[in-house]
């Protein structure tokens, strides 16, 4: 069709072709020119959506990886804290050689301080010594407060109060008890130490003597 031959159409016809046309060619640009390109955020909307779901995976795990740390963190603290408690075997004559520090300190006489068996409890062991001092009640007294603010973990037992025939202002009873301080051996502590703190179970000090 000649474009004269167009103009003599009515506007409405050449309306209609001229919308036909444009329909073809962007038809043509939309399928043609666009299509690489539709394609290609096709697969990049398709990857997004496969790494959406693992990315918030990702981050509940390192958000419970950021908990276990903290946990695990106050567990080691928590550990040492009882390894100072309970110490080693190898630690165990420091311990002793501070009770008896206290007692003499406090103005004891120590007259028997004799090992007996070790004694074995669960994940720990007992050091227990067989103890007789003579002293006055107060000094005594002050002895066994000692004790319950140790750092270290012992326990008195057996204990026995007498009058001293004899007395002086320093020497008024004569007192026996057994002494066990709580310690952990070397083959316990590697499989203790890979356990969480504070599981195992902890003996309590015992109190001090009753007047």
């Amino acid at each position: 069709m000649k474009i004269g031959n167009l103009k003599a159409l009515p506007w409405y016809l050449r309306l209609v072709m001229f919308v036909a046309v444009a329909t073809v060619l962007y038809a043509g640009f939309w399928y043609f020119v666009t299509r690489p390109t539709r394609a290609e955020t096709q697969q990049f909307n398709n990857e997004i959506a496969q790494l959406l779901p693992k990315n918030a995976q990702a981050q509940i795990a390192s958000q419970r990886l950021n908990e276990f740390r903290a946990v695990y963190k106050a567990r080691e603290e928590e550990y040492e804290e009882l390894k100072a408690l309970l110490p080693e075997q190898r630690e165990i004559t420091m311990v002793l050689q501070g009770v008896q520090d206290r007692a003499r300190g406090n103005g004891l006489v120590l007259k028997k301080f004799s090992p007996k068996d070790d004694v074995q409890e669960g994940n720990y062991s007992g050091k227990k010594i067989e103890v007789s001092v003579t002293s006055s009640f107060a000094s005594l007294r002050a002895f066994f407060e000692q004790l319950a603010h140790y750092q270290r973990i012992v326990s008195i037992t057996n204990f026995q109060l007498t009058q001293v025939d004899k007395q002086t202002s320093m020497k008024t009873v004569d007192a026996t008890f057994d002494l066990t301080a709580y310690y952990v051996s070397a083959e316990k502590l590697k499989p203790a130490a890979a356990q969480p703190a504070g599981s195992g179970q902890v003996p309590a000090a015992v109190p001090p003597a009753k007047k």
